[in-house]
């Protein structure tokens, strides 16, 4: 069932990475979710192994494969840990995305290379402390002064902005007034160590423990004038536009944790007797199992559809957020079950199937929650009035 739409190079390149990940990412990550820290070393050991920035292009560093193959790269990362898997992708395409897109050459060469060689993490700076889902609320300013900008205003929920190899983040801020009295939007690269830009307090979470997710602060942080990321006014359509492709990926790590909880589970029923048989005999167990098989092929297809929908230049904003909407329900579906399957012992800390379950809760709120995702398709897709905002 898996292999259904895969060119060769798709298998091949699945098949060397699920090996790679479980020989030499897994014990990383195992290490990161012990110690609540993000394992530094996974970007060396994926840049050695040839499995860093695998659909970017080879031109700034990249494996160039497609999209296709960097949902794969997720779906297989997520096998070892949904929180370094979320971590690279926020470094690798909500971070490095926009100045791979819209950058200047100057700006490529002193932030997006070393960040694809993963000598440096960017983080993503769009979610504030009364803006989530209403991107537009951010208060977050950008006031142009002589030769710079200065930044205020507060960031929260970033991932990889508070590790020691982070190179500063990417973010939103409300950067002046059009003549119809509407707010403009722009995109700032604000430096690590840059005066005014505070790292604040790791936040504690349910999930995600190799992650680190700060609270930013920026209080009259000036930045060069060269720091604007495209052009002045544009930042809110380029940042939607990364979270619609970034939509994609994240249903492609939701779809890794349902697949591995359906491993996990199968493996644990076929092991774990009672009545002097395995479970996995028991029609009861064996329901469950083929219902959680069935939510992760649908998932994987419709995940992979959306991907090759980009890969063709073909619209895919329907499908990249039906995919993010199912992929990351029926995943949590199947981490539920999974921990019934395992019983008692799936709400121990000695099974992983606790974590992936603990993991998934966040797909259904970010990057966008479950709820204006469904908006969109109401609005875009069954052309139903808007039924928020002005």
């Amino acid at each position: 069932m898996e292999d259904f739409g895969l060119e060769r190079e798709h298998r091949e390149f699945r098949d060397q990475f699920r090996r790679f990940v479980a020989a030499k990412i897994a014990p990383l990550a195992e290490a990161g979710e012990r110690e609540h820290r993000f394992p530094r070393e996974v970007y060396r050991v994926l840049r050695d192994g040839g499995f860093l920035a695998v659909n970017f292009p080879e031109a700034v560093g990249g494996g160039g494969g497609d999209l296709l193959t960097g949902c794969i790269f997720y779906e297989e990362l997520t096998r070892a840990s949904a929180g370094v898997s979320a971590g690279v992708f926020a470094h690798q395409h909500l971070a490095a995305g926009p100045v791979f897109r819209i950058g200047t050459e100057e700006q490529q060469g002193e932030f997006l290379l070393p960040a694809l060689r993963g000598e440096r993490i960017g983080a993503f700076g769009l979610t504030e402390p009364g803006a989530g889902s209403d991107a537009r609320g951010i208060r977050t300013t950008a006031t142009r002064d002589g030769d710079g900008w200065v930044i205020n205003g507060t960031k929260m929920f970033i991932t990889n902005a508070g590790t020691d190899m982070s190179l500063g983040v990417t973010l939103l801020a409300v950067s002046g007034t059009r003549p119809s009295g509407e707010r403009e939007y722009s995109a700032f690269l604000v430096e690590r160590g840059t005066p005014g830009f505070n790292v604040g307090r790791r936040i504690p979470k349910i999930g995600w423990h190799a992650v680190d997710t700060r609270e930013l602060i920026f209080e009259g942080c000036r930045i060069p004038a060269d720091h604007l990321i495209g052009q002045q006014g544009v930042g809110l359509r380029q940042f939607m536009k990364a979270l619609a492709i970034g939509r994609i990926s994240v249903a492609a790590l939701s779809l890794g944790c349902g697949a591995a909880c359906l491993d996990l589970a199968l493996d644990y029923a076929k092991q774990r007797r009672q009545f002097d048989q395995p479970i996995s005999h028991f029609q009861g167990i064996q329901f469950k199992l083929a219902d959680m098989a069935v939510a992760v092929e649908n998932s994987r297809l419709i995940t992979y559809k959306a991907a090759w929908l980009y890969d063709q230049g073909r619209e895919f904003a329907k499908e990249a957020a039906m995919a993010k909407l199912y992929a990351s329900d029926t995943a949590m579906h199947v981490a539920s079950e999974a921990v019934q399957v395992h019983g008692g012992y799936g709400y121990t800390t000695e099974y992983h199937v606790e974590r992936y379950w603990r993991d998934l809760r966040v797909f259904r709120i970010a990057p966008v929650t479950q709820e204006m995702t469904l908006n969109y398709i109401a609005e875009h897709v069954l052309r139903l009035p808007k039924s928020y905002g002005a």
